[in-house]
């Protein structure tokens, strides 16, 4: 009986890990995504900017 109750928390464990590497990649990808979209509109805004 106590191998199953040692086996279900190591299960549990396991799944706590694998949601919180999976919400830190997902987080990972939004930050992205943000830095990416606000450098990209940087970089238009100044090709837009007349010359001086």
């Amino acid at each position: 009986m106590d191998f199953i109750v040692y086996f279900v928390q190591t299960v549990v464990k396991m799944l706590a890990i694998a949601v919180v590497a999976f919400g830190g990649i997902r987080l990972g990808k939004v930050l992205r995504d943000r830095s990416d979209a606000k450098k990209e509109a940087q970089a238009g805004e100044e090709k837009t900017e007349p010359a001086k």
